[in-house]
């Protein structure tokens, strides 16, 4: 089943379509063209393919164009203007799944029966920018006598999205902190002091908030601090984040769901010479850098267009791999290799194990003013579930390849492992159904399950009144009534009356 791709934009075709108009960004890494940050690695762009249908020349094609990291343009798919992908019903487009996080442009050319193109490829221009960004922050927090200090990182983060919260040990409620006097918003790397009575303890943690949606929660720090608990976050650079380190900046996390795939690299600067090859280096778990081969390439610095690199690498196993990139100069000059403690440019965990849902029960109740009440609970684990990673869908036929849905994007609600979620069925017509549960990892792994038995949701009695007795067959049968002449009491036509709406 081709999952359900979620709506980001109007894209613009040259004249012929509302163009998304460009309007300055305020903030982000983008010039000109606000960026859309989103949450996922696939997403629809939709096509107002009526602004076409009007025009004497009307293109056969579309073709899209995407460009990563503000490179060169690459090409997507090309679909004839009467098979554009299906987007969320009854819109139409191209449906777009990011190779990985980052940020990229997209262009649409028409496509003519003749062969031509508009615009032509040189004079391709973005249209859209979206940052794909599919990690939470990461928030550390520590206790600093009667207060804390923490430190958020994400490449992404929201400028307005940090949030301090303390409780007393004894109590369920968490009470959001006001950054008093000047009630401006918590920065990222930031400290905050309690007058605690004598005796008195008090439970304290951060939420940090991305642009893209994710939320990524501090461990909670009681405060003062106990004896024998570290004081204060780390101030010397560590090892790679797996191993516990505490080096700032966060080198990005990509997740991949295969054992090879290639790793993009930007050349940003280079000498008259050029480069004539790219070196990779792995490093794995905790182990030391390691050459992974010494690619041959050919850049120039008069070429025009991407000064990428795109160097395969084949993986032994599922895990968490370190990548760093050194180019070397048509001269031969390159930088030292990466030593021991030098973090990595990049980190991708490889995992290609679907995560595993099972729909543990349903149960169906009488339901409120929209219908029955289906109550549905599952299990759903994995190292690395996507934020509000369960998805739950219904259909009539168990085997259908398209279902419909239920409710999608839940969290685990009941414990980190385990969810629920009541649905009132608004339907009338529907009285009988299966149910599925899908749930997908950041490495667009993807896990269902079906329930086995069909859910019954039509739970009422059938009731019957008797109307009325009619006499036996023995008696004389009843004579035909003789139908009246139509027509008032002088015969002429009766008035029609009017009909209430």
């Amino acid at each position: 089943m081709r999952p359900k791709h979620t709506l980001i934009t109007v894209i613009g075709l040259a004249a012929a379509l509302a163009l998304a108009q460009p309007t300055k960004s305020q903030d982000g890494p983008f010039d000109g063209l606000q960026p859309h940050y989103w949450p996922h690695r696939a997403f629809g762009i939709p096509v107002d393919v009526q602004k076409l249908t009007p025009l004497a020349n009307k293109p056969t094609h579309l073709q899209l164009y995407y460009a990563a990291s503000r490179g060169s343009f690459q090409k997507g798919p090309k679909l004839p203007l009467s098979g554009l992908h299906e987007i969320n019903g009854d819109k139409r487009g191209f449906l777009f799944e990011a190779p990985r996080d980052g940020d990229y442009e997209f262009a649409v050319q028409l496509v003519y029966a003749d062969g031509s193109v508009a615009p032509k490829t040189d004079a391709l221009a973005p249209e859209i920018r979206a940052v794909i960004d599919t990690t939470p922050p990461r928030v550390q927090l520590a206790a600093i006598g009667n207060g804390v200090e923490w430190r958020a990182t994400d490449d992404n983060l929201d400028p307005n999205g940090v949030t301090l919260q303390c409780k007393w040990p004894t109590s369920a409620e968490w009470t959001t902190v006001k950054n008093t006097p000047a009630v401006k918003p918590f920065r990222a790397n930031d400290s905050y002091a309690w007058k605690i009575p004598a005796g008195k303890s008090l439970d304290v943690r951060v939420t940090a908030k991305d642009r893209a949606g994710h939320e990524g929660l501090s461990p909670v720090v009681r405060i003062p601090a106990e004896s024998g608990t570290a004081v204060g976050l780390p101030k010397t650079p560590g090892g790679p984040a797996w191993a516990g380190g505490t080096t700032l900046p966060q080198p990005r996390i990509d997740f991949v769901n295969t054992l090879e795939f290639d790793v993009d690299y930007t050349v940003q600067r280079m000498g008259r010479s050029g480069v004539q090859a790219a070196h990779l280096f792995v490093l794995k778990e905790q182990g030391d850098w390691a050459i992974v081969k010494r690619h041959p390439v050919k850049l120039m610095p008069d070429e025009k267009g991407s000064q990428s690199l795109s160097l395969p690498f084949k993986a032994e196993r599922e895990g968490t791999y370190g990548f760093f990139v050194i180019p070397e100069s048509g001269a031969g000059k390159k930088s030292d290799d990466p030593k021991k403690d030098d973090p990595p440019m990049v980190l991708v965990v490889v995992d290609t194990t679907k995560p595993h849902v099972k729909i543990t029960g349903v149960q169906v109740k009488p339901g409120g003013a929209r219908g029955p009440l289906v109550e549905i609970t599952w299990d759903a684990a994995d190292p690395n579930l996507m934020p509000q990673p369960v998805s739950l869908e219904w259909s009539l036929d168990k085997s259908a390849v398209k279902w419909n849905e239920v409710k999608y994007r839940l969290d685990n609600n009941l414990t980190a492992t385990s969810g629920r979620y009541a649905w009132e069925v608004p339907d009338e017509k529907l009285w009988k159904f299966y149910v599925r549960a899908r749930a997908v990892d950041k490495a667009a792994n993807v896990g269902e399950h079906v329930w086995i038995q069909e859910v019954i949701v039509d739970l009422e009695n059938p009731s019957a009144i008797i109307d009325r007795v009619r006499g036996g067959a023995s008696g004389p049968a009843p004579k035909t009534p003789t139908p009246e002449k139509p027509g008032g009491p002088d015969g002429q036509p009766m008035p029609e009356l009017p009909l209430t709406p």
